[in-house]
């Protein structure tokens, strides 16, 4: 499976990396300082940013081939956070087992490339994840925003989204955090998954967790896009169901449901306003910084092996 070749570890600069073997660890340690720098810089210089993680493209040219990437880094959360990576392993690990279970059903995510954490006395201070960029994609509310004035072609992406979303559901996945910014749409309306250490399964899904993930999607579509219409959003609930076989007849219920759980959401932030909520930049992502670099010298102090 490409991509998902035994993984090679490194230490370098304080670092424990996983990384393939054609992405050096000097050039992962490399990319996590150009990132720091960034993140520094607060959000203008990221493509997503604040305290909780950030995310920035980092591009390093030289070596064997350019590497193009999104560096994501998760800091340290506090000793509940640390209990957790403790017992599921640190975010970007998650994030990479999450990948190649996505990978192994035929569903598309970044591809990861390396993985890196900072430790003290065992315990995980704080982790990286370093994915391929996906250039030529946009996170949903871009892609929506590009589309606004051209209806067929946003209700086949719509679609196509109802379909993605309902292959996921149907291989048994739940994404915990399936925010419209956790949606990409790459060439030909491709959808891949982002933020996939919030990613539960293979088992399979309840109603429950049907109705919470579609009701995160709609709690959006109601307070962002108001202008998007009511039966644009049920040609997405057909799409989905129409990936399940078992859902069929249910449409009507699962309807409700999903209206009910956006109704409690969007009351809820409109009563404890949250900026992170609603704030998305939609300018196109290839026109948002990148930091660029040639590739450092390979440092005598870096050792690996097969992992």
């Amino acid at each position: 499976m490409r991509g998902f070749e035994t993984f090679e570890s490194a230490r370098l600069d304080g670092l424990g990396i996983r990384h393939r073997h054609d992405v050096p660890a000097p050039a992962v340690a490399q990319a996590i300082e150009l990132h720091r720098r960034a993140h520094a810089q607060g959000r203008d210089a990221c493509l997503k940013w604040g305290p909780g993680s950030s995310v920035s493209r980092v591009l390093i040219r030289g070596g064997e081939e350019e590497l193009d990437m999104a560096v994501k880094w998760t800091p340290w959360r506090g000793w509940r956070g640390a209990l957790s990576d403790a017992l599921h392993g640190s975010r970007a690990r998650r994030a990479l087992a999450g990948s190649r279970r996505l990978a192994a059903a035929g569903l598309h995510a970044p591809e990861v490339l390396a993985v890196a954490e900072t430790r003290r006395l065992g315990v995980v201070r704080e982790s990286f994840l370093l994915t391929r960029y996906l250039a030529g994609a946009d996170p949903l509310p871009v892609a929506l925003e590009r589309l606004r004035g051209r209806t067929a072609r946003r209700r086949a992406l719509l679609r196509t989204l109802g379909a993605a979303i309902g292959a996921l559901h149907a291989a048994g996945f739940d994404h915990r955090d399936l925010k419209h910014s956790n949606l990409m749409v790459c060439h030909a309306r491709r959808i891949a998954f982002l933020d996939l250490e919030a990613l539960a399964g293979p088992a399979p899904l309840g109603a429950r967790q049907r109705v919470r993930a579609l009701g995160l999607l709609e709690s959006y579509a109601r307070d962002l896009y108001g202008w998007l219409p009511a039966r644009e959003r049920l040609c997405f609930l057909r799409a989905y169901v129409d990936a399940q076989p078992q859902l069929a007849g249910h449409e009507r219920a699962l309807a409700r449901d999903v209206a009910r759980d956006a109704e409690r959401r969007v009351a809820l932030w409109a009563a404890c306003p949250r900026d992170a909520q609603r704030h998305f930049p939609l300018a196109p992502r290839d026109a948002l910084p990148c930091t660029t670099a040639d590739a450092a010298t390979p440092r005598g102090g870096a050792h690996g092996s097969r992992g």
